[in-house]
């Protein structure tokens, strides 16, 4: 589908890293210390450089189609379904 996966999280590089091996993720990371992504997103937590558990699908458009939060946001399976619904399959 053409379609991308990327985390994004305040975490440092180092603690992404043991994450990302810990889960077995094959998707890029993007550490964000200072919370500007997760900013323009809207998750940031109040007072705290962190962000809530979010995961966003992003249609070819550029429209958000999705929105998954909390412990689902963990499993990608919604949002690969959304992500082929968003792309027509």
């Amino acid at each position: 589908m053409g379609a991308q996966v990327v985390a994004i999280s305040a975490d440092d590089l180092e603690t992404q890293k043991k994450f990302k091996a810990k889960i077995g993720a094959v998707f890029p990371f993007v550490a964000d210390p200072s919370a500007k992504i997760i900013a323009l997103y809207d998750v940031k937590l109040p007072i705290l450089t962190a962000a809530n558990r979010v995961t966003f699908v992003i249609a070819p458009d550029g429209k958000i189609t999705s929105i998954t939060k909390g412990s689902d946001a963990v499993d990608p399976t919604a949002a690969i379904d959304a992500a082929e619904t968003a792309c027509g399959l």
